[in-house]
């Protein structure tokens, strides 16, 4: 785990480096078959596919520099639990690169989901748009920002984000899943309903039980409307990045 970062790293001053593959220790590696056996009876849907790995991150000179290996979603299963460390005190954890966007819109609305009462994380919980860095066989390098941009398009068929307007804005460790987190601000140039109308479109729309679209000044306070939903550790962990970066560039 690390201490929370925040910051305001505009899009094309992040980088990320793929390098080599990741090896579960063996006595981990003999509990992954029984662990993703097990999530594959409670969700057959599930698929063991390729996740990019935290090994380190920097920032220098303004550019956010990130370095990662190549590892698996059936080695974030074997390595997720609160008690892995416990367990498996030299063994190390997966660690992919999970990623939550906050998408404004023209209209100065935040997209929000409610995760669906079927979703394995955070059942029911208000979210925004998510995944994990997934790398490209055979390229070293990969673009988290074109990484998240395809989540946000999968799940609420959003294209038309402003690559000058991305930034990311946080990093933190999520200690209920255990996996770093990178947070980015997109800007979309649709108004809230064009999303909202168009979401239905999306190939993943399942993703989310429900879609909201919140006014942006609603997001950031503490006692605005939507005080009492249930949040997200990645919703509240956005609200804190995004007030920040705000402030810092005089938007707020």
């Amino acid at each position: 785990m690390f201490e929370d970062q925040s910051f305001s790293i505009p899009a094309d001053r992040i980088d990320c480096h793929v390098r080599g593959n990741f090896q579960l220790s063996e006595e981990v590696e003999a509990e992954r078959a029984a662990r993703w056996h097990a999530l594959r009876a409670r969700s057959a849907a599930v698929f063991d596919g390729a996740l990019m790995r935290m090994a380190s991150y920097s920032l220098q000179g303004g550019t956010l520099t990130i370095v990662g290996n190549r590892t698996t979603y059936s080695a974030y299963v074997a390595t997720r639990h609160a008690d892995f460390q416990v367990e498996h005190p030299h063994a190390e954890r997966a660690n992919p690169l999970g990623m939550t966007a906050v998408v404004l819109t023209a209209d100065a609305q935040v997209i929000v989901t409610k995760r669906s009462l079927a979703a394995e994380q955070n059942p029911g919980g208000l979210y925004l748009i998510g995944g994990y860095a997934e790398p490209v066989e055979g390229f070293d390098q990969l673009d988290l920002t074109l990484e998240i941009a395809w989540e946000i398009e999968e799940e609420i068929a959003v294209t038309d984000l402003d690559r000058a307007e991305t930034f990311a804005i946080g990093l933190a460790y999520d200690p209920v899943f255990c996996h770093p987190e990178l947070f980015f601000l997109t800007v979309s140039r649709s108004t809230a309903q064009v999303i909202l109308d168009g979401a239905r479109y999306a190939p993943d729309r399942n993703e989310a039980a429900q879609l909201l679209a919140c006014p942006l000044c609603d997001v950031l306070a503490e006692d605005g409307p939507i005080r009492d939903a249930p949040r997200t550790w990645s919703f509240l962990k956005a609200q804190n990045f995004l007030a920040r970066h705000l402030q810092e560039t005089g938007k707020g």
